[in-house]
């Protein structure tokens, strides 16, 4: 089985391959090769020349500690259906994660179709998503709710990064990001949109429609019950779908999963609760660089992690359990365990909200 990045010479059989296998709707497969298609890397399993298999990996820029970094999130996995069930999946997926690793990326993330597809691999939930649904109705204006423009966009990002301040990880909405936004809502007959008050902005949103149903993300207001009221007038007796924000209440949904790639990077990450050191054995066993013997210091300032000769006296410990201790999710058991981790700092909480 070859795998090798695709070159970007074989548009059309894998769009079609995308197609038969996830049935987008007509305009978002469009945007979709015609927008990240040609930025991201998709790696193919070929036997005789024939995609048997593919990955995407789709380029961000995520906010992680003290650094921004260019991170790949895992869309698009899919083998064709005579192919499965032959481990063509597992192989690439090692691929895709040393390849990751040798560029120094901490972490990958993704939103499983299935969660069980990817534990095998040491992927685990490291955030929630907050889901609500609403319903229109007739309200009163106040304001104005518009398309945003993109002479806008440096005063969206902004706005946007004083709510998303609050978090240790999450996408930077810069330029480049809104403008995918709105390429995006576009192609499911929406926009980014923007709610303003006497010409100050106090509110924006990301907006499509579906068939009967509309969906917003990226919903964040500085008065936020106004601005789903004035979201509800829009739409009279249309079902609203609101995922992530600050606009409404709703139920936590696990819908992120990562893995550690780089566990050397994480030194720009992490940071300490206290002065100390120790030793645990990592297993990790798809990639070598994160599998043996680690010193961990902890500080005020930072975490120093250092590759060490093997120590079999060191507790051993599941790459997925320290990537849980990272991220801070679902965490308490592992602490349990290894309380020497309690002296790290997790990278939480996350927002995340992309969707493909």
């Amino acid at each position: 089985m070859d795998l090798s990045y695709e070159k970007k010479e074989r548009k059309t059989e894998i769009y079609q391959m995308y197609q038969k296998i996830f049935e987008d709707p007509e305009e978002f497969a469009r945007y979709y090769f015609e927008e990240i298609y040609p930025g991201n890397r998709v790696l193919t399993a070929q036997e005789h020349g024939e995609i048997r298999g593919m990955i995407h990996l789709n380029p961000y820029k995520v906010r992680a500690g003290r650094k921004d970094w260019t991170l790949h999130y895992i869309v698009a996995v899919a083998v064709r259906e005579q192919y499965r069930r032959q481990g063509i999946m597992a192989q690439m997926l090692e691929r895709c994660l040393n390849d990751m690793a040798q560029k120094g990326e901490p972490f990958t993330y993704l939103m499983p179709a299935d969660r069980a597809y990817y534990e095998p691999f040491g992927f685990v939930f490291i955030m929630d998503w907050t889901e609500a649904q609403v319903r229109g109705e007739k309200t009163e204006k106040q304001g104005v709710i518009m398309a945003a423009d993109e002479k806008d966009y440096d005063e969206i990002s902004d706005f946007l990064e004083e709510f998303l301040k609050k978090f240790r990880v999450y996408t930077v909405p810069d330029q480049a990001y809104l403008e995918r936004t709105q390429r995006e809502s576009q192609s499911s007959d929406g926009s980014l949109m923007v709610w303003r008050k006497e010409g100050a902005l106090r509110g924006v949103f990301a907006e499509g429609k579906e068939d009967d149903d509309v969906f917003l993300r990226w919903a964040f207001s500085k008065e936020p019950e106004q601005m789903l009221t004035q979201i509800k007038g829009r739409f009279p007796d249309r079902v609203i779908e609101i995922t992530g924000g600050n606009i409404s209440p709703g139920s936590q949904v696990p819908k992120i999963m990562a893995r550690i790639t780089c566990l050397k990077a994480w030194e720009k990450i992490l940071k300490g609760r206290k002065n100390v050191s120790f030793r645990l054995n990592v297993e990790d066993p798809l990639i070598r660089e994160n599998n043996g013997t680690f010193c961990f210091e902890a500080g005020f300032e930072g975490v120093k992690i250092r590759k060490e000769k093997e120590d079999g006296d060191a507790q051993k410990i599941l790459i997925e359990d320290l990537t849980r201790v990272f991220f801070g999710y679902e965490a308490e058991k592992i602490l349990e365990q290894y309380p020497c981790l309690e002296s790290i700092q997790p990278a939480e909480p996350v927002y995340i909200s992309e969707e493909v």
